[in-house]
């Protein structure tokens, strides 16, 4: 299988909920399917070998176009991770495992809604949020326990975006220009400070994690189109940097003017980052940047907006 390929699936942008990820080896893509029987969207795995989707059901109820929604697959393929619909109007995270199935991971604030987001290579560790007091908290479920995320200060922060290999580093979601760093096994969170100028957007995204926890990619943005957000790297012992300063202080080489307004994507080295951008002669764009050393680096290319997001833990 070469060049862009269609394989079908459907997403939040069409009113079923979800996205689409990738097992780290690329023979797997989660998301989420219309059943046929149904005409409902569920959770499922397509086989990129087969050329196959596989429906993988609910946990009892559906909402509007909804039974269940994907929303991260693990590195080995093995566990998928999202939404089912539980009651009226309340879903809950989820987790289908290959040797389980389908698990519903309930809700730690009665009659409170729940998502899984993503999950660690082999599915032992899960990260999303979980709707309470404190609105949209950030939450891990470590062995299908929930913890919930707390600042330094006792604040419960938002939802998680990315985990790490081995589970042990999360980040994720804050309304605010700063985002963060925890750490599942002590139980350790840090505020990531966000570059200069954007103190006062009222966003931040931690959205990609190496596995080491010493690299988060993400981005800061206002209320407008995402596109216009600002992409940053934070490297621990460094600090957080424009994604633009970044790439050209190693010497990568790009259009004058364009915008790396959301970097979505890196690899477990750090030497691969992904996501998308806009160009001034192409429009929205998605772009990959390989850096094979600190010397060294050159912008892979711009396709059209990126569609899957890669899982690689």
């Amino acid at each position: 299988m070469t060049g862009i390929n269609l394989i079908g699936g459907v997403t939040g942008d069409n009113g079923y909920g979800g996205q689409p990820t990738i097992s780290s080896d690329g023979s797997r893509v989660g998301g989420t399917n219309i059943n046929p029987a149904t005409q409902l969207g569920e959770a499922a795995i397509y086989d990129v070998n087969t050329a196959t989707w596989t429906n993988l059901g609910g946990i009892g109820n559906s909402l509007d176009l909804s039974t269940s929604s994907g929303w991260g697959i693990s590195g080995d393929g093995q566990t998928l991770v999202g939404l089912g619909w539980a009651g009226e109007f309340t879903g809950h995270a989820i987790r289908w495992n290959q040797g389980t199935g389908m698990v519903d991971m309930g809700s730690t604030s009665p009659g409170q809604s729940s998502r899984a987001n993503t999950t660690n290579f082999d599915g032992t560790v899960v990260g999303g949020w979980q709707d309470n007091d404190n609105g949209r908290q950030g939450a891990v479920w470590v062995n299908g326990v929930q913890e919930l995320i707390f600042d330094g200060d006792g604040f419960g922060v938002s939802e998680v975006w990315d985990i790490s290999d081995d589970g042990q580093w999360v980040t994720g979601i804050t309304y605010g220009a700063q985002t963060y760093r925890y750490n599942t096994v002590t139980d350790t969170f840090e505020y990531i400070d966000p570059v200069a100028g954007d103190f006062f957007l009222p966003t931040s995204l931690g959205l990609g994690i190496t596995a080491d926890g010493s690299t988060i990619i993400g981005a800061t943005r206002d209320f407008g189109p995402p596109i216009f957000g600002t992409g940053w790297i934070w490297q621990e012992g460094v600090g957080t940097v424009k994604l633009a300063d970044y790439f050209t202080s190693i010497g990568v080489t790009y259009e004058e003017g364009f915008l790396f307004s959301a970097p979505s994507a890196i690899s477990d080295d750090g030497l691969f980052i992904a996501g998308y951008g806009f160009s001034p002669t192409e429009g929205v764009v998605g772009w990959v940047v390989q850096i094979p050393t600190p010397a060294s680096a050159m912008l892979l290319g711009l396709t059209g907006l990126v569609g899957l997001r890669r899982r690689r833990n």
